[in-house]
């Protein structure tokens, strides 16, 4: 009776831009895809208006924009990774004003960084390893184009291997933190010698002694583990894969294998998208779909088609992108244009009723990576 009544008067209360999403997404998808290129050039436009609208300014990343409050506070891990897909933009299409964002991004986080070298949550004041894995990724990623970026990375990497516990997690123990492992190796190939690729596979051991034998992975939401979000699921095997890649290390490649087909197994055949929580018997823990993780999945399916060659994966890959194409709103509101919803429909529990800056970013990796594959 009180959820009912909760909801009942949020809907009362609900600016009119997020009453209207929310009647369209009642109704199902709308519109045809755009296709790969055409959403990418409209997320990346919509990641500028992220910078430029950040309700903290000064040249991070906005972690989203809510359409009942407006845009949020720049957020250290979200401008790293939005940094890094930046990078790889202007390397395609030799587009300078995105090195020109990505430069003014690299500056804000050597600004924001922490005295012993992590960065924070957004909002926050304390040193957050995930975060500063976030953002590691950007500062190597932009070392050769920003001088400061390569003593921040180093800074960032040097927290991290401070941090860390002696079987190899970090606070919270999720196994999300393999994208932070893969950060580390990152640097490791840069700066050589100085324990980041041992600190990485340490994570990377841990990480792998929580895959059951069915590919589920405990210990993987730092909210709810009994209901861990895709994305979060996405990531993990996201940071397997990349060190996969660095290192070829076959154990890597087999967590991965195993718990990507666990996701092919449960995307939705209709509409190519997954459930946005999921229990640890590979069932639908919700009805929305978490749009971060269908574009995390989307990117983890495609490196698995390159290292497997299975066509199921990229078939999959390729159905998920299809989805999140498929939900970028067509409208004149430069906020949410080219903007990728928390959740699909908007008023599902992640990013509930917030265009989530991280899922675009995932988005864009995604359809370039579609847009490599296919050139």
């Amino acid at each position: 009776m009180r959820a009912g009544l909760s909801r009942s008067w949020e809907w009362l209360t609900l600016p009119a831009p997020a009453r209207r999403l929310r009647r369209a997404d009642g109704r199902g998808l709308h519109g045809p895809d755009p296709g790969a290129e055409p959403a990418v050039n409209a997320m990346l436009g919509w990641l500028g208006r992220a910078q430029d609208r950040s309700a903290s300014g000064e040249g991070g990343f906005a972690e989203h924009f809510d359409l009942t409050q407006g845009w949020g506070a720049s957020c250290p891990g979200t401008t790293g990774l939005a940094v890094r897909a930046l990078l790889g933009a202007a390397g395609r299409w030799g587009d300078h004003s995105f090195r020109q964002r990505a430069t003014r991004g690299l500056e804000w986080l050597c600004g924001v960084q922490r005295s012993d070298g992590g960065f924070a949550d957004a909002g926050g004041d304390v040193s957050a390893p995930f975060s500063t894995g976030q953002a590691l990724l950007g500062l190597v990623t932009g070392s050769a184009a920003f001088a400061e970026a390569g003593d921040a990375a180093a800074r960032a990497a040097r927290c991290l291997v401070a941090a860390q516990k002696a079987d190899g997690s970090w606070a919270g123990g999720c196994v999300h933190d393999t994208q932070t492992a893969w950060a580390l190796l990152e640097t490791d190939a840069l700066m050589p010698a100085q324990g980041f690729g041992e600190a990485a596979q340490a994570n990377l051991r841990w990480a792998l002694a929580q895959q059951h034998r069915n590919g589920w992975l405990a210990n993987c939401c730092t909210d709810d583990a009994t209901r861990p979000l895709t994305v979060t699921i996405g990531t993990a095997i996201r940071g397997f894969l990349e060190a996969y890649r660095l290192g070829h290390v076959l154990r890597h490649l087999d967590a991965a294998v195993m718990t990507g087909w666990a996701l092919v197994a449960v995307q939705r055949r209709e509409d190519g998208s997954l459930p946005g929580r999921l229990n640890d018997k590979w069932e639908a823990a919700v009805l929305w779909s978490g749009l971060s993780g269908d574009a995390q999945a989307a990117m983890c399916w495609m490196l698995l088609f390159e290292a497997t060659k299975d066509q199921a994966f990229l078939s999959a890959a390729k159905a998920a992108n299809r989805f999140v194409r498929r939900t970028l709103p067509v409208t004149a509101d430069a906020d949410q244009a080219g903007g990728v919803r928390g959740s699909f429909p908007v008023d599902g529990d992640y990013g509930r009723f917030r265009f989530v800056t991280q899922a675009a970013v995932y988005a864009i990796d995604a359809n370039m990576m579609e847009l490599a594959l296919d050139s």
